[in-house]
């Protein structure tokens, strides 16, 4: 089996290649699939992110949420306890760059987990048994591990696999959504 070094380099090539047209529209698609999810048309707060690096972009997914009139909220970083957690977001909220390179509010209002019924999780590329691959630094996974709601992982067709390297502290998602497909993985976890 791929490693998950060798994993990230080889899914990273290929999103550092996606045309920006190519991204936005099926980003579009995604999004379309993601909003007949009866998890999301129940929850009332949805977790969702600030996309970077190829990720799939979540922004028309905000507006959607606010006409709604559900809360949304994105990670932040607590660079005391080095952990993310999460802050409530609206349509007046300004960004700046956070670490990472992750977009964060510039006054962040915190959000208990507790208060999410919904998060959508980001992967360098998930597997048909709802396993994520992320970034490396485990913060999606230390979140997760405490967070009770519902996880959509998000990706498109080509990160979504038929199997990734698993640790014992990796979190598995509830559904993963790509352009062309979602669906709900088995609840082996």
């Amino acid at each position: 089996m791929t490693t998950k070094h060798e994993l990230r380099r080889q899914v990273g090539k290929k999103r550092a290649a996606l045309d920006a047209e190519w991204l936005k529209t099926a980003s579009a698609s995604l999004i379309r699939q993601f909003r007949s999810l009866d998890i999301f048309k129940t929850s009332k707060t949805v977790a969702l992110y600030k996309a970077i690096g190829g990720e799939v972009n979540l922004e028309p997914l905000f507006e959607h949420c606010w006409s709604l009139g559900k809360r949304t909220a994105i990670p932040v970083f607590n660079a005391n306890s080095r952990v993310y957690e999460m802050a409530e977001i609206s349509s007046s909220t300004q960004f700046r760059t956070g670490n990472y390179g992750i977009p964060e509010p510039v006054s962040p209002e915190r959000l208990p987990l507790s208060a999410i019924n919904l998060i959508i999780v980001p992967g360098v590329a998930f597997d048909l048994a709802g396993n994520r691959l992320g970034r490396g630094g485990g913060y999606y996974d230390r979140m997760l591990s405490v967070f009770s709601g519902s996880t959509v992982g998000v990706c498109f067709d080509f990160q979504w696999l038929e199997t990734v390297p698993v640790d014992p502290h990796d979190q598995p998602v509830d559904f993963v959504v790509t352009e062309t497909k979602c669906g709900k993985v088995p609840n082996e976890h």
